[in-house]
């Protein structure tokens, strides 16, 4: 991440944070041209990236900056095979995404497996919470906290969707080319296999 990148970051979340606490009028117009200030500097910073889209992305991300939840489903066969799913842009990555407000990591994941693979699952095992910067995209503007959590299958079937065409079954030695390192990384699949097969696991926190 480019340091004019790293001033935006800490540019917006000052801003978000003033905007959301200023109690004076005046105070939350000039944190606004802070957020205004970042967002062009990111644009700048960035191809393909106008200023008017800088400003949805932060408008969508405002309020005190803190790193959003991210949980993902683990499954795998009596081959040790990983389940992975085809998502909306065409990549394949474990089953998952964004925790919603009123729902607990062993929640989230139940409900991600269950709309993006189709399958009934109940979590075993939390096998890591990793920072987004330090194992999948150190360039991402927003910071991701992304929980991996063994899971077993109880029923259900897939069936494409709107998230996601296809799910599969891969061997963790032969993992598709275009599979999305910045949702999982092929050395998480491997850290999760290895977590299936230990007796005495303990979660991975980084």
């Amino acid at each position: 991440m480019s340091r004019i990148t790293e001033l935006a970051k800490e540019l917006h979340a000052l801003s978000s944070g003033g905007i959301l606490y200023t109690k004076d009028h005046f105070d939350k117009e000039r944190f606004e041209r802070i957020r205004d200030i970042a967002a062009e500097l990111l644009s700048i910073n960035t191809e393909d990236l106008p200023v008017e889209r800088a400003l949805e992305l932060f408008s969508k991300n405002d309020g005190y900056q803190t790193p959003k939840c991210d949980t993902r489903a683990v499954i795998f066969n009596e081959k040790d095979e990983v389940l992975l799913i085809k998502d909306y842009d065409g990549k394949w990555a474990l089953p998952g995404g964004w925790c919603d407000r009123d729902q607990t990591i062993f929640t989230n994941t139940i409900k991600e497996a269950k709309e993006e693979a189709g399958l009934d699952v109940v979590p075993t095992l939390l096998v890591a919470a990793h920072s987004h910067y330090k194992h999948n995209n150190p360039k991402s503007f927003f910071s991701v906290i992304r929980f991996f959590v063994l899971c077993d299958v109880k029923g259900g079937e897939f069936t494409e969707n709107d998230e996601t065409s296809e799910s599969r079954y891969f061997s963790v030695d032969d993992l598709p080319a275009d599979i999305n390192s910045h949702k999982t990384s092929p050395d998480q699949i491997r850290l999760c296999l290895k977590a299936r097969h230990s007796e005495h696991w303990v979660t991975e926190f980084d």
